[in-house]
């Protein structure tokens, strides 16, 4: 029923209903042989990947530069682009006469071949109807214009027969492609059938590919979704082996060097590697520690994903069973340095799991991420005990605008930690006064009051959050601070913590409760009492710190301040009720609260 293996789309990691419908790879076997058909009526061939016009039939072989070497800006063929994107529709009724218009302003075989691949990627679109009613359209040049609509060999033969009628070396190739249905779990024998057609082109003496379905669209369900798509367009053999492999059904035997790799790789081995999509492939993001698409893992394993050229932002992991049910709490990831993402996984049963890497290209004009890499995981010796991670599918990580909110450059440090005893202090670098604070959710026990168990103090030079956890497990920890560049009030996310909580504080003390707008005002640092709860009718020492302020006051109290900017008195608690420490930066004004107390007759 002709080549359907489509490319994935541009998806939602959150919203999973709406990605590509996987299509069945049937094909006709029939259409793809390779072979010299009749004539058209205009002089073009309906299968012309046999013949190769003005090449001199010069065989495969690498190539020996890159894309970016004879094209180092897409921006250079606009002038080719806006000519081929307002081709008169009149045109549409000859394959000759509609090729011959789009080479008028083209000064070589690059403009050329460039001018088909944005004129067909803009005017044809995939043949839904067809493919989802099993009788799809005729992939004869004439009818695909007719029909502005076909299947992958429809596209690849008009592309040819645009070439051979301006006398640009070209052939189709067919083969097998990882379309969004791709099934890393099936192998690829002599008896399958190819799934797919492309083109490769002859430009200065080296075979260059050329990819006009992919890089004319993607599915969404059963509609087409047309989005043009550079990558497609003279792809570097590095990147296209990751998606295609000729058919080892060539007449002209040299279906392996149709690869145009110094090393052509075997058919299993492009089956087992993990599939990369177009935005891995053009942004160089490269799985490290692990390339087969099918992993089989104990119980727990991390997974490192090094992005080339650090133009991933906003990654997002789906981590699921393979029936969909979201296993979210047992995957988290977080960022080791600029360019490097690490995933650890750690599947509680022993099942098959899918995990999903997704992540939005820097500078990128689009409001979804892009699918980059997925995993099939089968566990072989899960862990029981295994503690879930709080639900979060972005990383851990600080927020690519951190320099703008006032950190500084060693706030990048692991976003992890540990602690053995429930106290755990986290320094955090800045370059000014960050007017930030602490939101703190234990990942099973939803119900807990962790309000007052986090105590974030800022100055200049670095802000510190003070952390007392009352149960065992993981947390997670956002500071939340304020964008200078904002007008408002709203404190926003801008550095995300995990902790693995190995034996909680015993017993717990919480925090006192924090008015943070005075504290950051007055830059205030509570040097004692730190908890919460205060003896009844007892004297109890308080001491502050603060520059900025002139006066504290503990209840009725008025606090002693040193020279060293150091307020200190001892204050007489009431036999119940709440004990607030206020202060003002000039004498006379009202007093702003800082922190409040509460006060017991049994300290908790």
């Amino acid at each position: 029923m002709g080549c359907a293996a489509f490319k994935s789309n541009v998806v939602s990691p959150i919203d999973e209903p709406k990605q590509v419908k996987p299509i069945d790879a049937k094909i006709d076997q029939e259409s793809l042989h390779i072979r010299a058909s009749a004539k058209n009526g205009d002089g073009t061939n309906k299968h012309v990947e046999s013949d190769f016009v003005g090449s001199g039939k010069i065989p495969p072989h690498p190539p020996k530069t890159k894309k970016r070497d004879i094209v180092p800006d897409p921006a250079v063929f606009k002038p080719i682009d806006e000519h081929a994107l307002t081709a008169p529709s009149s045109l549409r009724s000859s394959v000759s006469e509609l090729a011959k218009y789009l080479v008028e302003p083209a000064k070589n075989d690059l403009e050329r071949v460039r001018a088909f691949y944005r004129w067909i990627t803009d005017n044809i679109r995939y043949d839904t109807e067809g493919h989802f009613s099993g009788i799809p359209n005729s992939c004869d040049p004439n009818e695909v214009l007719k029909t502005g609509k076909s299947v992958g060999l429809g596209y690849a033969d008009l592309f040819s027969s645009f070439c051979r009628i301006v006398n640009v070396p070209v052939k189709t190739i067919i083969g097998h492609a990882k379309g969004y249905n791709h099934d890393p779990e099936t192998a690829i024998t002599p008896s399958t059938k190819p799934n797919h057609a492309w083109n490769v082109v002859l430009l200065d003496g080296d075979w260059r590919f050329i990819e006009c379905m992919w890089g004319s669209g993607h599915l969404k369900g059963q509609t087409f979704n047309k989005q043009f798509t550079e990558f497609y367009f003279l792809t570097d053999p590095k990147h296209f082996i990751s998606e295609h492999y000729p058919s080892t059904q060539h007449k002209d035997g040299q279906d392996s060097k149709w690869q145009l790799l110094d090393k052509p790789i075997s058919v299993n081995e492009f089956v087992k590697h993990v599939k990369l999509s177009s935005t891995a492939l053009e942004f160089e993001v490269i799985p490290i520690s692990h390339k087969s698409a099918v992993l089989e893992l104990k119980s727990d394993e991390t997974i490192t994903i090094q992005d080339g050229q650090g133009n991933m932002e906003n990654w997002l992991i789906n981590f699921s069973l393979s029936n969909g049910t979201d296993m979210s709490q047992y995957a988290m990831s977080y960022i080791s340095n600029m360019t490097t993402l690490k995933i650890n996984v750690r599947p509680p049963n022993a099942e098959k799991y899918i995990l999903k890497i997704f992540a939005k290209p820097r500078g990128k004009q689009t409001v979804s991420h892009n699918l980059v890499i997925k995993y099939i995981i089968k566990c072989t010796d899960p862990d029981a005990q295994a503690k879930p991670y709080p639900s979060r599918k972005s990383p851990w990580a600080f927020c690519p605008e951190y320099k703008l909110y006032g950190f500084a450059e060693g706030s990048r440090a692991m976003p992890i930690f540990i602690t053995n005893d429930g106290d755990l202090n986290i320094n955090i670098p800045t370059t000014k006064q960050v007017e930030a604070i602490a939101k703190l959710h234990h990942a099973q026990d939803k119900d807990v009051n962790l309000e007052d168990s986090t105590l974030v103090e800022s100055s200049v030079n670095e802000i510190v959050v003070r952390t007392r956890l009352p149960l065992q497990g993981f947390y997670s920890l956002d500071i939340m601070a304020k964008r200078p560049w904002e007008e408002g009030n709203k404190y926003r996310s801008a550095m995300a913590y995990l902790i693995d909580c190995q034996k909680p504080m015993s017993p717990y003390y919480p925090f006192p409760h924090c008015y943070y707008g005075a504290i950051t005002k007055y830059n205030c640092r509570l040097l004692e009492p730190l908890n919460r709860s205060l003896p009844a009718k007892s004297s109890v020492i308080f001491r502050l710190e603060s520059k900025r302020l002139q006066r504290i006051k503990v209840s009725k109290q008025n606090l002693k301040r040193a020279s060293d900017g150091i307020f200190e008195g001892e204050v007489l608690t009431p036999d119940t009720g709440f004990v607030t420490v206020s202060g003002s930066d000039k004498d006379g004004e009202s007093l702003l609260c800082l922190y409040q107390f509460s006060v017991a007759t049994e300290v908790v």
